[in-house]
């Protein structure tokens, strides 16, 4: 069953407006960015922060990617996930120490993925995945982040065998459900329907194990982010990017924070990470901004 306190809330703002976002829901704020490890491979948020400096050379954008890979919101594991090495490890034992430290003003996350533990659609599996949503909501906004932006899950990419069971409808269930909430601070971005239309007009898929996308795929993941912030981007293709100094130094600056303080907060997955110190951290960023803010004014 539902949290009480949402439920209630969600039926009580059913009329509530979803605003049209706009550059300056990121520009000025501290983001955080939540989910799996798709998430935790760093390339959209290094891509959809590369945008950002490329496009708005004199704002200030300061991001954290903290995924953590094989993570749920939903606290559900495989019965031999790992090999039977480890448990999928559940945002909510990290969250609280996250918000805590970073103090985000925006937190964008992604999830679901891992959340059915690649199994038909179930309705105790849904309702926990649910459940670790709306906590994940609450326990921000408690915390003082102004808007929390959910971004529903990739696709898995795979076009089933007459009679093989299609997980990606289970994704979709998860997605629909995400982009029918309407609540106070709270903004979906629909990925999974932009991510499918994409996949439909190619014949290559993104990921060749049918989760983890590709570059190509993560940079889809960052121009639809970005598209619902209105904001538009070059076709330029990955290598083009990549090939950028201006994109090198923002993903250094990315694998710095995302390491760090990931450390900082401490987590659990195959072993037990205590919080540690966070060091000279920031200042080292620091110095990686001022190559990124000389180079846009080149």
């Amino acid at each position: 069953m539902l949290r009480f306190v949402f439920a209630v809330t969600v039926f009580s703002v059913l009329q509530f407006p979803l605003k049209a976002q706009d550059i300056e829901s990121l520009a000025g704020r501290k983001v955080v960015f939540l989910g799996d490890s798709i998430t935790q491979a760093g390339g959209y948020v290094a891509f959809l922060t590369y945008f950002l400096e490329q496009q708005f050379p004199q704002k200030n954008f300061d991001f954290y990617g903290l995924g953590l890979a094989s993570e749920t919101v939903s606290g559900l594991s495989e019965e031999n996930h790992a090999g039977g090495a480890f448990p999928r490890p559940c945002l909510h034992e990290r969250l609280g120490r996250l918000l805590e430290r970073v103090k985000p003003d925006v937190v964008i996350a992604c999830y679901g993925m891992n959340d059915g533990i690649y199994k038909p659609l179930d309705p105790e599996r849904f309702d926990a995945f649910k459940n670790g949503i709306l906590k994940l909501i609450e326990d921000s906004q408690k915390t003082g982040a102004k808007e929390v932006f959910l971004v529903t899950p990739p696709i898995y990419d795979l076009s089933p065998k007459p009679g093989e069971f299609n997980y990606d409808s289970m994704l979709t269930a998860y997605a629909a459900w995400e982009m029918s909430l309407k609540l106070p601070g709270v903004q979906m971005i629909d990925l999974h329907t932009a991510m499918r239309q994409a996949r439909d007009a190619r014949s290559e898929p993104f990921s060749t194990d049918r989760v983890h996308p590709g570059d190509d795929g993560q940079l889809l993941i960052a121009k639809t982010i970005l598209g619902a912030f209105r904001i538009q981007t070059p076709p330029n293709t990955v290598a083009e990017i990549q090939a950028e100094e201006l994109f090198k130094l923002v993903d250094e600056k990315r694998r710095l924070r995302s390491s760090q303080w990931m450390n900082h907060i401490g987590y659990t997955r195959e072993k037990t990470v205590a919080p540690q110190p966070l060091g000279d951290t920031e200042l080292q960023a620091a110095k990686i901004q001022e190559k990124i803010d000389l180079l846009k004014r080149q």
